[in-house]
């Protein structure tokens, strides 16, 4: 008697999911792209959503320690925010890159996502762009806010706030 049950309700269900199935390829035949569904049954084409051209950067364009370097010294010598000039100073290492690549390598050299709490021009040597790295590490890990190397803002302002609090108190 209890197959006779688990059946029926199998059944139903099976039905019940052939009727959603239906009524999906249904709405698609009617609010997708053609090519993009079997123009039957509106079941979607896997290939359709498959990427028909992989490009690869193939240039000879790779940062390295020497432009690292070069952008130490940049930040030493012009500051946060002096793209163009560090690219300028800077030509035979830094020439190729955008002034956005620098802004970019930057703020990971620095591990934050905002180089806004930055004054334009805040200098810093090497070791003292390291410690910021190292600070925004920690602060990251407290807060659960460092993604992939990099202090990132969350909503609730906690970053901000453990920012506030180690300025008050002078580190």
């Amino acid at each position: 008697m209890l197959d006779i049950i688990t059946n029926t309700n199998e059944s139903h269900k099976e039905e019940a999911l052939k009727e959603r199935i239906q009524w999906a390829n249904s709405l698609r035949k009617v609010v997708t792209r053609k090519d993009a569904i079997d123009a039957e049954t509106g079941a979607l084409k896997q290939q359709f959503f498959k990427p028909t051209k992989i490009v690869f950067e193939t240039s000879g364009k790779k940062w390295g320690d020497d432009q690292r370097q070069k952008l130490y010294e940049g930040l030493h010598i012009f500051g946060v925010g002096e793209w163009m000039k560090m690219k300028e100073h800077f030509h035979n290492e830094l020439g190729e890159w955008t002034t956005l690549d620098l802004r970019v390598k930057a703020s990971r050299m620095l591990g934050t996502q905002s180089l806004s709490r930055y004054p334009k021009g805040w200098k810093g040597t090497k070791e003292e762009v390291d410690l910021e790295y190292e600070k925004h590490k920690e602060i990251g890990e407290k807060t659960g806010c460092w993604k992939s190397g990099t202090l990132v803002e969350d909503d609730d302002g906690s970053v901000a706030k453990l920012l506030k609090e180690r300025e008050m108190e002078g580190k």
